[in-house]
């Protein structure tokens, strides 16, 4: 009875679209981006992750039916879709181990910058103020992935090394007027994100977490290499989702 019980849930029950989960040493952390917000899921939830995406196949005799009841509460609080054309498998990130970063310039001086760059700079700090302060951080998402599969659909033209470590040092001096960084690690992210895609150059933004104590943090990667946080830093938080 319980092989044909979670064969059905499994084939029943998905992840809203907008949810994102991480187990953390048997912690499972979830991400609502359509809320803005993390939750540690309770031995309840943590209980129907487990079944529904780890796999878990032992149940006690009694619970099927308290965790269908479960199941339903979680579809009510918009964590779980009855139905896989409104939902999603859980996909667990797979990033290369970050091993190096860019946050020493390697020539002497600074890059020449000039009206171009300090203008793409602005209209990226702009566009990301504006764009999250009128949409949840689901919209902000989504229109950071419409773009860039628009423009990988293009096939253009890889640009070098050299020229985006350029870029994300002109970025790093410019971000100065407009804002900090301190403690500023998504906004600052973002609006990286933004400015690079000025110029084609479209990285993946990672959103991590650790455990003891829980922090969130986020950062700019491409391959091994963190364009906006140290490698230190980035080594201790766990992938929850990529954009």
């Amino acid at each position: 009875m319980n092989v044909e019980f979670l064969k059905d849930i499994r084939h029943r029950y998905f992840l809203a679209k907008h949810i994102f989960y991480s187990n953390i040493d048997g912690h499972f952390i979830v991400l609502d981006l359509r809320k803005n917000k993390y939750l540690l899921l309770g031995e309840e939830e943590k209980q129907i992750f487990q079944v529904l995406f780890e796999k878990k196949d032992v149940l006690r005799p009694n619970e099927p039916h308290d965790l269908e009841q479960s199941i339903t509460d979680l579809v009510e609080l918009g964590m779980l879709t009855d139905g896989p054309e409104k939902g999603k498998q859980n996909m667990v990130p797979v990033l290369p181990l970050v091993t190096q970063d860019m946050n020493g310039y390697p020539f002497d001086g600074i890059p020449k910058i000039g009206a171009g760059h300090v203008y793409q700079c602005f209209k990226a700090f702009l566009y990301t103020k504006i764009v999250w302060w009128l949409n949840p951080m689901e919209g902000v998402i989504a229109k950071m992935k419409n773009r860039k599969t628009r423009h990988l659909a293009k096939k253009p033209p890889k640009v070098s090394f050299e020229q985006t470590r350029e870029l994300v040092e002109i970025f790093r001096i410019l971000t100065g007027l407009f804002y900090t960084v301190r403690n500023e690690c998504l906004f600052d992210s973002l609006t990286m994100v933004n400015f690079l895609a000025s110029y084609g150059i479209y990285p993946q933004m990672v959103f991590g977490l650790q455990m003891g104590p829980f922090a969130a943090h986020a950062w700019v990667q491409e391959g091994a290499i963190s364009y906006n946080c140290p490698v230190a830093i980035v080594d201790s938080f766990e992938p929850i989702m990529t954009v």
